[in-house]
């Protein structure tokens, strides 16, 4: 039974901690609605994730990211998807994004080397 309430514990501390670095921000008028069938998809290799902290702050941040609409983001296959309005941001400004992070990003599986 002490495990359980270690456990539980420390994933209400670990998510405190994620929601005080990369909870939602007042962003005023960051226009959140969807234009539809004007999104793409990308889905990126992503190395040099540790933890669970590590996804929730690309998530987080990408998600407050003016043009992008939706991020899902996986430690166990290192993939991030990304559901993006091209008029707004391109496929390189997210990946650029996600190395100004700290981790690598790539679209291609070839030059994607896991770090992890």
């Amino acid at each position: 039974m002490d495990k359980v309430a270690v456990l539980s514990i420390s994933m209400a501390v670990i998510g405190g901690i994620g929601w005080f670095f990369f909870g939602k921000k007042d962003s005023g008028s960051k226009d959140t609605s969807r234009s539809e069938g004007k999104t793409e998809r990308i889905e990126l290799n992503i190395s040099g994730m540790h933890c669970a902290g590590c996804v929730a702050g690309i998530e987080a941040t990408l998600k407050n990211t003016e043009g992008i609409v939706s991020a899902s983001v996986n430690l166990t296959t290192s993939k991030g998807i990304f559901e993006y309005d091209p008029s707004k941001i391109t496929k390189e400004e997210i990946i650029s994004k996600i190395k100004e992070l700290g981790y690598d990003a790539s679209e291609d599986l070839e030059s994607f080397e896991k770090k992890s």
